[in-house]
């Protein structure tokens, strides 16, 4: 098992730091120690054999120990590197605007830019360029894009600056310009299934679907005014279960399946009394 104990090469850099301390008057003097090449110590380093170290080699040790850097109590942080995503939305669409929302937390800053729609998939951030930038705004807020033609789709997109110009998120939407209202069919039937764990409600995948985007469930209990359970953007998901469900009354459930221009459908209904 190795020896644990500390080496005592040490001793010797504290006993040449304090030699010469005192005069013979008694009297402190400040003297700097300056060991002599030929000093030298002899230690154990644990091994049960006795080792020499020159006095000079332990002084160049301690010599080239590198100061400390001085403490900066009010650093400097630069963000180099997208923290989060960027939130753009549409607002509205027809066929000669387009008028866009977005958002960040942290941002000071923000460009818009507007490329041509190509795929599904989100461009790369690096497309947005200078070239295609439509907008510059300090804040969140509102924009209207009016330079669009008519029947094309287009991909909208933003970069979130920091104070210092790094750029902190981004963000992707495609919007059409179109002038579409055609809302899709209804989501029915609707059925609705009470137990102890409360009530699953289902609902059907309209035919007539151009463009379908999601669907809506609301909620209202003895004729009032419907409240929004729940909101989806995946398709297939056309079933909400209400763990929360009234413990008395009429409840009445209404599904409104809406489309990529938000026009929403006649709400589909199911009534049940608790």
């Amino acid at each position: 098992m190795a020896d644990m104990r500390p080496k005592r090469w040490w001793i010797l850099a504290v006993s040449l730091a304090f030699v010469g301390c005192s005069s013979s008057s008694g009297q402190a003097v400040e003297v700097t120690a300056q060991p002599t090449p030929s000093a030298s110590a002899v230690f154990d380093d644990g091994d049960g054999q006795p080792e020499t170290t020159q006095a000079s080699e332990i002084a160049e040790s301690i010599a080239s120990i590198s100061p400390l850097e001085p403490f900066d109590e009010n650093p400097t942080t630069t963000i180099d590197e997208e923290s989060t995503s960027a939130y753009i939305s549409r607002v509205a669409m027809s066929a000669t605007s387009i008028e866009l929302t977005w958002s960040h937390n942290n941002a000071a800053k923000y460009h818009l830019h507007r490329v041509p729609w190509s795929s599904e998939v989100e461009p790369d951030p690096a497309v947005m360029t200078a070239d295609n930038e439509i907008h510059v705004a300090d804040d969140i807020g509102r924009f209207v894009d009016a330079e669009v033609t008519a029947g094309v789709r287009y991909w909208y997109g933003v970069r979130a600056l920091s104070p210092d110009g790094a750029q902190v998120g981004h963000g992707w939407h495609r919007a059409d310009a179109v002038t579409d209202t055609e809302p899709p069919a209804a989501a029915e039937p609707v059925s609705a299934k009470a137990d102890q764990n409360g009530v699953l409600v289902a609902w059907t995948r309209p035919e007539e679907n151009y463009e379908l985007h999601g669907y809506r469930v609301l909620r209202s209990v003895n004729g009032g005014e419907p409240d929004s359970m729940a909101t989806t953007y995946d398709l297939e998901q056309t079933s909400f279960i209400d763990d929360r469900p009234p413990t008395s009354g009429t409840v009445t459930y209404s599904i409104v399946a809406f489309d990529f221009h938000w026009n929403e459908s006649i709400p589909a209904e199911i009534t049940i009394d608790r």
